[in-house]
């Protein structure tokens, strides 16, 4: 068979039956597409409703991961709906408000990184002798420690040999920073608290409408290059204490008041002087080689908590602020401005007042803790400014507030605490 011609078996296929669907039912068709659109539509808006509400109460409030701030280093918690405002609108307000309170802190206190429009540490510290306009936050910060007489902040070159020996993974590593095993870093930190104790080496002079400058001697100047260094000033370890009070006092003059703002090492600020709720802290002992919690702290009033121990708890960032060697032996950032050592005259202490921010506090209380002897008299004359203590003695928790109330002491595997309150020239510490 020829392969072009038709085969004659070929049929023509039967013509094609249209088939009309639901003709019969054109306007129940309708309506019912209508309905699952609007049934979609309700369920997307009641998904993007309930995503976008927040209910009522205590919250952890975050602040906007989108902007470099110090948000990492804190916990504000908010109890949310408890004034005139819905929940869902105090916490736009108070998240917003909160990112840009940890981005300016963040950016005021930064060492390392200048910004544009912002006069920082950094900023200051390679200007020295120069005079610099500062944002009133910053200024207020050396106000205090020059009310105080606090040194401390002139110790950035022995700061920074810290973070080094904070960085170590291991002992062996830890003998090129730490001068209780080198010779050579203890002379090198004697030689800078030398000029860090000198106001006639190094100063921040607080000059009118918010300017200061760092004045740095000749001598000092000639020291640094030749050792290598550029950085004079460092608030370091005290930064949160004065971070945390700027967001809480910004707090406050925003109407924001029913919540509390922590820092992983050590600093508190509860705003609630309203409700009369009842808060608690916790309190920690280190006893030997072992960390309990000894007792709960009750209080029902706005407060500021400083919080210093001689000892890393569970944050992921207090490395930063210690190193612990394989004997148990702890190196903390706690250093003694006679000659840049690492002291705590506690492995616990927690000072409070009702009226004093946590600046305040910390300078006040930082002589007797960075000790290598405590005196716990120095902590009974400070009752007389209504800063308040506790601390512990072995199985022990001493304070000296009689109105304080301390509840759950720990009690297991044989040991079990007490408390004591202490009056004025009475302890029984014994470390």
């Amino acid at each position: 068979m020829n392969r072009t011609a038709r085969d004659g078996s070929d049929r023509h296929p039967k013509p094609v039956t249209r088939i009309e669907l639901f003709e019969k039912y054109p306007k129940a068709r309708l309506v019912l597409t209508i309905v699952l659109i609007l049934t979609a539509v309700c369920a997307l808006g009641y998904s993007l409703a309930a995503y976008l509400t927040v209910d009522a109460g205590w919250t952890t409030i975050e602040a906007d991961s989108r902007v470099a701030g110090c948000a990492d280093e804190l916990i504000f918690q908010y109890d949310l709906g408890a004034g005139e405002a819905s929940a869902t609108a105090e916490s736009k307000a108070v998240t917003a408000l909160y990112t840009e309170l940890t981005r300016k802190a963040f950016q005021l206190f930064h060492t390392n990184q200048s910004f544009d429009g912002v006069q920082n540490v950094r900023d200051i510290n390679r200007h020295p002798n120069e005079e610099i306009v500062v944002d009133k936050v910053l200024y207020e910060a050396f106000s205090t420690v020059k009310q105080y007489g606090n040194r401390a902040v002139y110790l950035a070159p022995v700061y920074a040999q810290y973070e080094n020996l904070f960085g170590c993974n291991d002992d062996v590593e830890t003998v090129s920073f730490d001068p209780y095993q080198n010779e050579e870093i203890a002379a090198y930190f004697s030689e800078i608290v030398s000029f860090a104790r000198d106001p006639g080496a190094i100063d921040v002079k607080l000059l009118e409408d918010n300017k200061v400058m760092l004045y740095v001697s000749d001598a000092y100047l000639e020291y640094a290059a030749d050792t290598g260094f550029s950085d004079f000033i460092d608030f370091s370890w005290m930064k949160n204490a004065f971070v945390v009070d700027y967001i809480a006092d910004e707090m406050r003059a925003n109407g924001f008041v029913r919540g509390s703002v922590s820092s992983y090492d050590g600093f508190v600020r509860n705003l609630d002087d309203v409700s009369g709720s009842e808060y608690a802290f916790n309190l920690f002992n280190r006893n030997g080689l072992v960390v309990h919690q000894a007792g709960i702290m009750r209080y029902d009033h706005a407060i500021s908590l400083v919080y210093l121990r001689s000892y890393p708890a569970n944050s992921s960032l207090d490395w930063q602020h210690y190193y612990e060697f394989r004997d148990g032996t702890i190196r903390t950032i706690y250093v003694d401005l006679t000659d840049g050592f690492s002291r705590s005259a506690l492995d616990n202490l927690v000072a409070y007042s009702r009226d004093r921010g946590c600046a305040d506090i910390l300078m006040q209380v930082m002589p007797v803790y960075i000790n290598d002897q405590f005196d716990a008299e120095k902590l009974s004359v400070l009752t007389q400014e209504e800063i308040y203590a506790i601390y512990c003695d072995g199985d022990t928790i001493l304070y000296n507030d009689p109105s304080l109330a301390i509840t759950d002491l720990y009690e297991s595997d044989g040991m079990k605490y007490r408390t004591k309150c202490i009056k004025q020239q009475e302890s029984i510490f014994t470390r």
